[in-house]
């Protein structure tokens, strides 16, 4: 496939880069050439001429904006969003706290809204762009005892396919999905806890493939920026040993709901042409009651 002008993809803006994916990124990043601006809230300790390292909490917009304008000062202009900021959850729906629920949604999804809502004009002026937005295999194949995570990353996966459907004029975008890899997102966090016997004893996934997840995290990233360096994007990229066969579960989940559901979807539908013929000779006896009606009474 068709190499990309790097010039137009010269310098990135990696959120979450304190840490696992972003930092990663930022690290493959600089040994390929790239300009790179890293934000997390805590900054990261990569230091080098071709990074600025930046202190910035995705879900205060004032924040990213100062963040864009001192990366746009440092490099000139920024070519490639990254949204790879987030955190996870592992409880159940119900045990799930309201607060916890909002906090990983301000993150993961608000906050990843809120720097594409910002880059949107800057790349709409430069009649080009590039957004990437991390999700997760989460975002298409749910799982247990990760009510606020999933439900975050299903929301990023759509708001990532309206982008990509209308910014299609001036903006490439791209959802990449990442199976398990070392990371530091959601350490600490206890796993697989509830109070409750119905939920307990219970796997992540109602499918388990046989592949675990000895995943290389620097391999990974270097197959986004293979990919990012095509000319066209692909809408999804899956990456981790296991993500394929999860993916593929879930397709023909779906896929077998849909035939299910065939027959009863179709009958739904409306025959408006007949339905107006009906009218329309209704119409007619009508009328032609009403001239009958008039001529015995003239």
């Amino acid at each position: 496939m068709k190499k990309i002008d790097k010039n137009k993809i010269k310098t990135w803006f990696v959120t979450g880069a304190s840490s696992g994916v972003g930092h990663e990124l930022c690290i493959c990043l600089i040994k390929r050439g790239y300009n790179v601006v890293a934000v997390s809230r805590h900054i990261t300790d990569i230091k080098h001429e071709n990074c600025i390292s930046l202190s910035c909490d995705v879900t205060d917009i004032n924040e990213i904006n100062s963040a864009i304008n001192m990366g746009m000062n440092k490099f000139g202009k920024i070519d490639v969003l990254i949204n790879s900021a987030g955190i996870s959850s592992y409880e159940t729906a119900e045990e799930e706290s309201y607060e916890e629920m909002r906090n990983v949604m301000e993150t993961n999804f608000w906050g990843s809204y809120n720097t594409c809502r910002l880059f949107l004009p800057i790349f709409r002026n430069n009649k080009f762009g590039t957004i990437v937005n991390i999700t997760s295999v989460h975002g298409l194949v749910p799982r247990r005892f990760g009510a606020a995570y999933v439900s975050s990353k299903y929301a990023l996966e759509g708001l990532t396919g309206v982008l990509r459907f209308e910014t299609e004029r001036f903006c490439r975008v791209m959802a990449l999905e990442i199976s398990y890899f070392k990371t530091n997102i959601g350490k600490g966090k206890p796993r697989n806890t509830t109070k409750f016997d119905e939920y307990k004893n219970m796997p992540y996934y109602p499918f388990e493939p046989k592949n675990n997840d000895n995943n290389d995290l620097s391999k990974a990233m270097n197959f986004l920026i293979d990919t990012i360096e095509k000319e066209k994007i692909p809408r999804h990229l899956m990456l981790g040993h296991s993500i394929i066969e999860r993916v593929l579960a879930e397709i023909n989940s779906i896929k077998k709901d849909c035939l299910n559901s065939k027959k009863m979807a179709y009958d739904c539908f409306i025959n408006i042409s007949y339905i107006e013929k009906i009218i329309n000779k209704q119409n007619t006896i009508f009328n032609k009651l009403k001239l009958l009606f008039f001529l015995l009474n003239s």
